[in-house]
């Protein structure tokens, strides 16, 4: 409903009705559609975080572990489910910064923090000294125009998503290897 309608067009009555419950049941859940629309963010970030910490291995080559991760979060980012709830979000931000507030603290934060773990891990191989800072970057790199088109409804094609991870990670290599 949120995806199809936005927020305010999606109604506690018609979520009732597609999931064949009584708005009893629906309100017994969830106090309001707020709740309600907390939780699909939450649901679709725990999906998204689970497999982030499995791109990485001490015997791949850095470069490889970034292009899999960036493909990763692109690619996951794209879908059309992704792109919706990001579309709400920003819609709704100057009524409801909370949404906002919990895409950051369930979403960005967790995401950035095991992407800098991963590239600590590799300090040996790079002159960075704020992994956080660096992460953040790298996430921008890989996903940030791709999404912001997808925001305004042009498709990304699946060559254009990997010539533009190539090129972020190509960037964010040049920039965080040490150059021993």
């Amino acid at each position: 409903m949120f995806m199809q309608f936005g927020f305010d067009g999606a109604s506690m009555d018609a979520v009732a009705e597609a999931a064949r419950i009584s708005k009893r049941t629906l309100y017994a859940r969830y106090a309001d559609k707020a709740a309600l629309f907390s939780e699909v963010v939450r649901d679709l970030v725990s999906r998204w975080l689970v497999p982030i910490d499995r791109f990485e291995s001490e015997q791949d080559k850095l470069e490889d572990v970034l292009l899999a991760l960036a493909r990763y979060l692109a690619t996951f980012t794209l879908t059309p489910q992704s792109v919706s709830v990001n579309r709400v979000i920003i819609s709704e931000s100057q009524r409801r910064p909370e949404f906002g507030r919990l895409a950051d603290d369930a979403g960005r934060k967790p995401a950035v923090a095991a992407i800098a773990s991963i590239l600590s891990r590799r300090r040996s191989e790079l002159r960075l000294t704020d992994y956080e800072m660096a992460a953040e970057q790298f996430v921008s790199l890989s996903v940030g125009s791709s999404l912001r088109l997808a925001t305004f409804g042009i498709e990304v094609t699946p060559d254009e998503i990997e010539r533009r991870v190539r090129a972020s990670v190509d960037l964010f290599l040049f920039g965080a290897r040490r150059r021993d």
